[in-house]
């Protein structure tokens, strides 16, 4: 049976799920998804949504992040949206997806976690 850490690398000590984007501020460090590295908060702001066809307008958090390595891919975070179930609806749900560039339509579902640096090891 084999385990796995969850705690990411690179000086990181403790995790905090993330399950509104609201709770995310630029320099905090997150990791999302299968990843290990962690990556930093460079931009949050919101954007608005509308269907004309129920006259809704929904404001939605998003999230840009970025690694500190060379040749990182610029990812926005942003919660899911619901546009039909039963019925035609616009609203926010819990998922949080991660996609690149600014199709914000289309992105792979991720668990987000703040991180938080341990003390620094020197070898």
């Amino acid at each position: 049976m084999s385990t796995t850490n969850p705690t990411p690398q690179n000086g990181t000590d403790s995790t905090e799920r993330i399950d509104d984007l609201r709770e995310l501020r630029v320099g905090d460090r997150v990791v999302f998804g299968d990843r290990q590295r962690p990556v930093d908060v460079v931009d949050v702001g919101v954007r608005t949504v509308t269907d004309e066809r129920i006259g809704a307008e929904l404001e939605t958090p998003m999230v840009r992040v970025e690694g500190d390595w060379e040749n990182a891919t610029d990812r926005v975070l942003a919660h899911k949206l619901n546009r039909w179930e039963g019925g035609i609806r616009l609203e926010e749900l819990d998922t949080i997806v991660a996609c690149e560039g600014a199709d914000l339509e289309r992105g792979e579902i991720v668990t987000v976690r703040r991180v938080t640096r341990g003390e620094e090891v020197s070898n």
